[in-house]
């Protein structure tokens, strides 16, 4: 993990010299967890640090993908550092549980390009983490429970191995704005994903939608497992200077997914380590709300998911989780 974080702080100090290049567009720091809802098994944690640059405006599109005629893009550059971590729905047994999902962490660095217009997004990430003892989640998630005083987990040692990550993962977002409704603005934003490596290698497509007033010239935010950077906006500094100070909208997302690999239920690529059988289509849906105060965004949303194997939830019923999403705007 201290790779990682030389890394990361190398491509920040890179960026931030070359003032000419790349202006520091926004700071986005995201939270996801199962406590809100009083549980702790699945996907129960993560969390993600990002800074987005803004690359300049161009005629040519660097991501070069065709799926409109760009006359103008906006290019931007994010670089994020995030954690994640999975555990069975018993956390206090010890021994393996051969029914339900591995315990498994995963730390990662997340470098993105995107590219937008007045209506299209395109966004290509390329992760490169650890998964296994190496990402650290396993005193990470102990710690935080000896702060809250909650029960240790008890069977990381029956953990996936540690084995490194290549993940390219690619979405292209649209962006429709529709007439207002009783004075509220509303905004569609279909998209569709893809992701290739040997973390997970799936197909996704979805949209989410907004109703509210004063909403911002961006494209919505995304769960960390679905989806690339959040609140990309469609030019440089749309979102701070918008014509109003204040926003407040409500969201409402939904998607499926076509998985044919996910590490974090299939097991490790090359070592033999424990595994349950998948279910290659899932689907879920999100709903929350976002406040925008000049140049503070909070979003604010829950996350519910379909069955990603058989035997999810053994011993609690299942309530999906939760994200907090800050966003800071530079002038």
């Amino acid at each position: 993990m201290k790779i990682l974080i030389t890394l990361l702080f190398f491509c920040i100090t890179a960026l931030s010299a070359s003032e000419e290049l790349f202006e520091l567009e926004s700071f986005n720091y995201s939270m996801e967890n199962d406590a809100v809802v009083d549980t702790d098994f699945g996907y129960t944690h993560g969390a993600k640090i990002a800074l987005m640059y803004y690359r300049g405006n161009t005629t040519n599109s660097y991501l070069n993908i065709p799926f409109t005629s760009y006359e103008s893009t906006n290019n931007f550059i994010s670089i994020a550092y995030a954690n994640q971590m999975y555990n069975p729905s018993d956390i206090n047994e010890t021994a393996l549980i051969e029914d339900d999902r591995p315990y498994a962490g995963y730390s990662y660095i997340e470098v993105g390009l995107h590219q937008s217009t007045k209506n299209n997004l395109d966004s290509l990430t390329v992760e490169l983490g650890v998964i296994g003892p190496s990402s650290g989640m396993e005193s990470l998630q102990n710690s935080i429970h000896d702060k809250i005083d909650a029960n240790h987990a008890n069977g990381w040692d029956n953990q996936l191995k540690d084995e490194y990550i290549f993940q390219l993962n690619y979405m292209h977002k649209w962006r429709q704005v529709y007439d207002d409704i009783a004075n509220l603005n509303s905004v569609l934003v279909p998209y569709l994903g893809a992701e290739l490596g040997n973390k997970s290698t799936k197909i996704s497509a979805g949209a989410l939608y907004r109703i509210g007033l004063n909403i911002p010239s961006d494209y919505g935010v995304n769960s960390m497992n679905e989806g690339s950077f959040s609140s990309v906006p469609t030019h440089s500094k749309s979102i701070v200077n918008s014509s109003s100070k204040w926003s407040i909208y409500l969201n409402l997302s939904g998607g499926a997914n076509l998985v044919l690999r996910d590490i974090f239920l299939d097991g490790n690529t090359f070592k033999d380590s424990h595994s349950v059988d998948k279910n290659t289509l899932n689907a879920y849906v999100m709903t929350g709300i976002t406040f925008k105060y000049k140049h503070f965004l909070l979003d604010f949303f829950h996350n519910y998911y379909t069955k990603e194997f058989d035997n999810r939830a053994l011993n609690e019923t299942y309530k999906g989780y939760s994200s907090i999403i800050f966003t800071y705007n530079f002038e």
